[in-house]
């Protein structure tokens, strides 16, 4: 049994949401980073490592959602 915690990638430009998420998520058992805009999200090595993307859609400037949700890999269940 994998007791690992589920690693989020929580990406949101609205600090309140942003902050309200991860603590909710965080007292529900959830590892969560949180970069605060789109350009850190892609800036981060390991986006793969997630199990789980939750992303602001429509955000100002470079990018949006869409663009992080691009960069994560497709999904590739394992088949044991």
């Amino acid at each position: 049994m994998d007791c690992r915690q589920a690693r989020v990638l929580l990406v949101d430009d609205t600090e309140a949401v942003a902050l309200l998420s991860r603590r909710f998520l965080e007292h529900n058992d959830f590892e969560v980073v949180a970069p605060p805009n789109v350009n850190d999200a892609l800036r981060l090595d390991r986006i793969p490592a997630f199990d789980v993307l939750l992303s602001d859609l429509h955000m100002p400037n470079a990018g949006d959602g869409l663009t992080v949700v691009s960069a994560m890999p497709p999904l590739q269940p394992q088949r044991g």
